[in-house]
């Protein structure tokens, strides 16, 4: 059983209903005569709620309205601007951007790349492992079966073939096969050539 150690990184997202977006949700789906039954009902629960009756006022007779836009254009151009600076709901934009369900994320650190990161190759696990075979000063024939047992490993150390085929294989008697596994079971890291 070969021990490891990972490291992973994981991103999701998730969509978080906050009291505001179910409300939104509740009161999209009613109807014109429903949503007016509501909102009169909502006035009535809440004393904090008052609703701002609209005055409604002639309409100017529509001669009289070109006369004034020939004359105010500009005047009309400055109000819009006025009235979209109004329109803007800075105490509802700031909640929406200070709520829990917000995550935010530490940008990546832009530090220069280490030297070594660019000169220093990635030893893969059986290059690793007929390294330090090789430093054990074997003989051709151990050379034979060391590598057939190292190249039989998967990525995990696991050896994948019966120690009977890597025999057969190697032309030479399971005894030598299991005494050459049992060295390379003693390799870093610790657990590599385990059969189960």
């Amino acid at each position: 059983m070969a021990l490891e150690l990972r490291q992973q990184l994981k991103l999701a997202q998730q969509l978080i209903m906050t009291p505001q977006l179910q409300m939104a949700i509740k009161l999209l789906q009613l109807s014109r005569l429903e949503l007016v039954d509501t909102i009169r009902q909502e006035l009535e629960e809440n004393p904090a709620l008052e609703e701002i009756q609209e005055t409604q006022t002639e309409e100017p007779k529509i001669d009289q309205t070109v006369k004034d836009t020939k004359d105010d254009s500009t005047t009309k151009e400055v109000a819009i601007e006025e009235k979209i600076q109004e329109d803007i709901d800075w105490s509802n934009y700031l909640d929406e951007y200070s709520s829990p369900g917000r995550i935010n994320f530490e940008s990546e650190s832009r530090d220069t790349p280490k030297y070594e990161a660019f000169i220093a190759s990635k030893e893969s696990l059986s290059q690793h492992l007929l390294w330090q075979f090789l430093m054990t000063s074997p003989s051709r024939k151990e050379k034979k079966i060391g590598s057939l047992i190292i190249g039989n490993l998967n990525r995990d150390g696991y050896l994948e073939i019966s120690v009977e085929e890597i025999a057969r294989m190697s032309e030479s008697d399971p005894l030598t096969v299991e005494k050459i596994l049992s060295l390379i079971q003693t390799f870093d890291p610790v657990g590599v050539g385990a059969r189960d």
